[in-house]
């Protein structure tokens, strides 16, 4: 499903302020036909249930997400481009922060094997853009090669996913953006030769 139609997309956003305001186990049908006004059978016109909604939700994240960063048309690295990334995906949370409790949800690993799939994929498919990234930067002399462009990947990553997850542990109060900067002045700091 790559095109949403307006109540599907009224939907996901209602969704997202739930899971906001109550956390994932507060996005219910009842809850989500309760926001928006509808039956709770109209919400099964739009999606099968909520792990459909879920879904929808990673997928209109990735919809139109890093589409200057496909792998196959990546051909020069630069920092910048990683850069690029974070800060996309910052904004992503800094608009909507509620996605950081679906993108960094250990429950819906464990209780919905669709959905975790799903953003497996999603996972991999972010970390083989770095990857590629990383590995041209690593030939042209821009980042150090003596670290496996796999695990500079782990590092980068796992950093963010640390800092991300403890803006929604500490209820959103610090600023975000100002602190990934910070993190993203000292990942270049650590992957430079």
């Amino acid at each position: 499903m790559s095109q949403f139609t307006e109540r599907q997309l009224q939907i996901l956003q209602e969704s997202i302020e739930l899971i906001s305001e109550k956390g994932i186990q507060g996005l219910t049908i009842k809850n989500i036909a309760e926001k928006i006004g509808i039956s709770e059978p109209a919400i099964y016109r739009h999606f099968d249930n909520k792990s459909a909604i879920i879904q929808g939700i990673v997928k209109l994240m990735n919809r139109d997400s890093g589409d200057h960063l496909n792998p196959d048309t990546i051909t020069a690295a630069h920092i910048s481009l990683i850069r690029s990334m974070f800060n996309e995906h910052t904004s992503r949370f800094l608009e909507n922060p509620a996605l950081t409790a679906i993108i960094f949800s250990e429950e819906i690993f464990n209780s919905d094997h669709e959905t975790a799939e799903l953003i497996k994929n999603t996972m991999q498919e972010k970390q083989a853009k770095l990857v590629k990234i990383l590995k041209l930067g690593q030939s042209a002399g821009k980042i150090r090669s003596d670290i496996e462009a796999e695990q500079l990947s782990l590092v980068i990553i796992g950093s963010y996913r640390f800092l991300a997850t403890k803006w929604r542990l500490q209820d959103y109060s610090f600023d975000f953006k100002t602190e990934t900067t910070k993190l993203l002045d000292s990942l270049e700091t650590i992957i430079k030769p």
